[in-house]
């Protein structure tokens, strides 16, 4: 019996140590293709990975115990760090608590939110607003509302990528024109007058975050009624910086039907909205799951939100400033032979002939304590790599002379095979 006992024992662990190589194998197996997917990312030089920074001042920051000068931020007016901002969402905190609780549409529609909306849609001269929780939220439930099998969307190819996935994912059909080319617009446009589509929409941006060139609006906007297209504008690097009352480019523009923008750059905070009319947005209401599931912007954002926009309008000498302050750092970069495109504002590309030397040119400027913005697929189209440098209020001539200085002596190391 004690002899069957110690072979019953001995066969048990065996099965177990088989199960559990089994088991090892079969979990290895279903991670396979994720793992083999990210090792060729890996050697196409795409693969990109989460850095753990720590905020220095208004524009440095500490990462790998380097202390870097920021020209990637996006906080364009520095209204992240402004006492009025900062006391605002507190104050709202305070008096309306920590979180929102749930969707606007299940639980509750709160005084401050319709405050925030209502004042959002005065400034940029539409009749409503809503405001949600990121800005690629908001163009997914846009597209997804007034898109699917009846709806055609036509997008500028340089748009940003999040754009371009909210329209992709409406089930509309979705056509791609070369960047600004309005003559190949119109042409699309006409060849799809008398299709079976109820709905087309234009989509572009008026400020172009892949070159910082401004967006052609007049033209779009005769093109929108020339063929009874809606026109829906992403605005989010232009507010704050640039149109009436520093609002954005696409505000108080008739024949714009929808502005679509962010908080997180100039209004140095978190969110977006979109400005529509009446008619559009309770159509969203009616037709969007994503407001129905979504849990709202809490307090302290929308006291943040708030604060933001009572500044904006009168800030225009910071406005000036950082947009001069970019046209000169602009001429003096090209005078030293960097390639920086045709840009009319504060977000500076610098041009390389290769996505390689893109790469290699942000690491370089990095260990030299300098962070820049790296633009490459997928967030931008294939052959359009670049660096970006991004101009802001914080920013001092003593900054500006650093990053030149290190630029300038960048140019001379012929170990750099740079444009």
């Amino acid at each position: 019996m004690a002899f069957l006992n110690k072979a019953l024992e001995k066969l048990c662990k065996k099965l177990v140590i088989f199960s559990l190589k089994k088991l090892r194998f079969s979990v290895m197996k279903k991670y396979e293709y994720f793992h083999k997917a990210l090792e060729k990312h890996r050697e196409q030089k795409e693969y990109s990975q989460l850095r753990c920074v720590v905020p220095l001042d208004e524009n440095h920051i500490v990462s790998s115990k380097q202390k870097m000068l920021n020209f990637a931020s996006n906080d364009f007016l520095g209204l992240s760090q402004h006492p009025y901002v900062k006391k605002n969402t507190i104050k709202y905190v305070l008096e309306w608590g920590a979180g929102s609780s749930g969707s606007r549409l299940v639980t509750e529609h709160l005084e401050y939110h319709r405050n925030v909306e209502e004042k959002l849609a005065d400034l940029l001269g539409k009749d409503s607003s809503l405001l949600f929780s990121s800005p690629f939220q908001a163009k997914q439930t846009l597209f997804g509302s007034i898109g699917g099998s009846r709806a055609i969307f036509f997008i500028d190819r340089f748009c940003e990528n999040s754009l371009m996935q909210a329209a992709s994912g409406s089930q509309s059909k979705l056509l791609r024109y070369e960047h600004q080319n309005l003559k190949q617009l119109r042409t699309l446009l006409e060849k799809h007058r008398d299709t079976s589509c109820t709905t087309k929409v234009i989509i572009s941006e008026s400020l172009f975050g892949l070159n910082g060139e401004n967006g052609d609006l007049k033209g779009l906007i005769e093109l929108a009624r020339e063929h009874d297209a809606l026109l829906c504008i992403d605005d989010s690097h232009a507010i704050g910086m640039m149109g009436k009352h520093g609002m954005g480019l696409a505000s108080h523009r008739n024949g714009i039907d929808i502005v679509i923008g962010a908080f997180g750059k100039a209004c140095g905070s978190f969110g977006a909205y979109i400005g529509l009319s009446r008619l559009m947005r309770d159509y969203m209401l009616a037709f969007s799951p994503q407001l129905v599931e979504t849990t709202t912007l809490p307090p302290a954002v929308l006291g943040a939100i708030s604060a933001a926009l009572d500044l904006i309008p009168d800030m225009q000498v910071e406005r000036q400033r950082v947009l001069e302050q970019s046209r000169q750092l602009m001429e003096k970069l090209s005078n030293l032979g960097w390639v920086v495109g045709e840009s009319q504002s504060h977000l500076i590309p610098l041009l390389f002939s290769s996505e390689s030397e893109v790469l290699k040119m942000a690491q370089v400027l990095s260990q030299k304590g300098i962070l820049v913005t790296t633009l490459r697929p997928p967030a931008v189209p294939r052959g359009a790599a670049r660096l970006r440098l991004t101009m802001n209020a914080l920013h001092t001539d003593e900054h500006l002379t650093t990053l030149l200085d290190t630029l300038k002596s960048l140019k001379k190391e012929p170990s750099l095979s740079i444009v």
